[in-house]
């Protein structure tokens, strides 16, 4: 049974066993490509599950399409409330600031920038931080 840990990098670890064939294949194709054994082994994975969509929904039932949006919008939400914090703590360096050089700061897009003080208005008010949108500026109240 594989055994699953975490990585620095994130990505989920899994252990397990090959056959000396199955080693050998690997380990020519990781020299070929120049990788490590195990970048050949996830890129494997990766490209069967791409290309087997068919597969993996008839015999398990599994849509591609599903997991993939599930994915995008926790990522999605990661990127918001880690945004949240950093304009809490850039907050305290402004008054009003152009809504470019704050979505740059942030590292994300206007439109996300909106979203954060439109939709997320009541939790920056509990952090602290009440803000408008006059123009091109984001002002603080």
């Amino acid at each position: 049974m594989p055994s699953e840990t975490k990585k620095t990098s994130e990505l989920l670890r899994r252990t397990f066993s090959l056959s000396a064939f199955d080693e050998r294949v690997i380990s020519l194709m990781a020299k070929k490509r120049k990788q490590s054994i195990s970048e050949t082994i996830r890129n494997l994975v990766h490209n069967w599950v791409e290309n087997n969509p068919v597969l993996l929904k008839s015999n398990y039932d599994i849509d591609l399409t599903d997991i993939t949006r599930e994915i995008e919008i926790t990522d999605y939400n990661q990127v918001i409330q880690a945004s949240i914090q950093k304009l809490v703590k850039y907050s305290e360096l402004f008054n009003e600031i152009e809504s470019d050089i704050l979505a740059d700061q942030l590292e994300i897009s206007k439109k996300i920038l909106r979203t954060i003080i439109f939709d997320h208005k009541n939790k920056l008010e509990k952090l602290g931080v009440k803000l408008r949108i006059r123009g091109k500026l984001i002002v603080k109240e």
